[in-house]
């Protein structure tokens, strides 16, 4: 699902306002979490669609685990479902039913099938029934994303680095991306990146595993830091498989 014009015109006021800058902000106070989820309740139970669709994309990896915040997202849908008739409408409830399933919580499969099984657009429907899977996988997930493995970062950063190093490659890649799309280049997500890169424990010559590895290279590169380039250098150089060398050597090119 694109995120459409209209947000990204307005994510300088999202900013300006202060309620999501703190969202992304990778130096936070011990209270975070609980700022957060305030934050997040506060845009679920506003009417400004574009703010909410933002705020759903930071779900995928690093949201809140307070049930608050997806009741809101929950009444949110189902007040919305009355109105979505146009492209704009039906995008925003498709946003809400697939950010719904973030919270890997069975409470709400029930709304969620409802809406797969209703007389709604096909786009809503499908993307209900994404928010059901959503459910069953974030279940799995959240543990380990939430897990406290490093307490001198903030929930955030400990959320991605936890993805960085669990087992799933889908959650890897899933990290890789947030990381490179939210300009998350500090220090020690870049070396998170590294390490993953120089000690490829889950690299084979399967479609996913190239694809993750591809884009764990592609966000250490797209940082610009001199430090990380010998990195993509050895991968472009060194790497068994022809598909990541090429990768790595078309990433030197673009972003250094």
């Amino acid at each position: 699902m694109k995120k459409n014009v209209a947000s990204m015109a307005i994510s300088g006021l999202l900013i300006a306002t202060g309620l999501l800058s703190s969202l992304f902000s990778p130096l936070v106070s011990a209270q975070e979490p609980i700022e957060q989820e305030q934050q997040y309740q506060v845009i679920f139970q506003g009417d400004n669609h574009a703010q909410q669709i933002q705020a759903i994309e930071t779900l995928i990896i690093s949201g809140p685990q307070d049930v608050a915040v997806y009741d809101a997202i929950e009444a949110s849908l189902k007040q919305s479902l009355t109105s979505a008739i146009d492209k704009k409408a039906i995008d925003y409830s498709s946003w809400l039913a697939k950010g719904l399933g973030y919270s890997g919580n069975e409470k709400y499969r029930a709304t969620l099938t409802q809406i797969a099984e209703g007389d709604y657009h096909k786009k809503l429907r499908k993307y209900a029934n994404e928010g059901i899977s959503n459910i069953s996988q974030y279940a799995i997930w959240n543990p380990i994303l939430h897990a406290k493995t490093h307490v001198d970062l903030s929930p955030r950063l400990n959320a991605y680095s936890n993805a960085l190093t669990s087992d799933d490659l889908i959650l890897i890649r899933i990290a890789a991306k947030r990381i490179m799309y939210e300009r998350e280049y500090s220090e020690v997500m870049l070396t998170q990146l590294s390490e993953q890169l120089t000690q490829p424990r889950l690299l084979d010559d399967s479609r996913l595993a190239i694809d993750t590895y591809a884009w764990l290279a592609k966000a250490l590169a797209s940082s610009g830091n001199d430090k990380f380039k010998p990195v993509i250098e050895a991968m472009a150089n060194n790497a068994a498989n022809k598909k990541l060398r090429n990768y790595a050597k078309k990433y030197l090119k673009t972003y250094f």
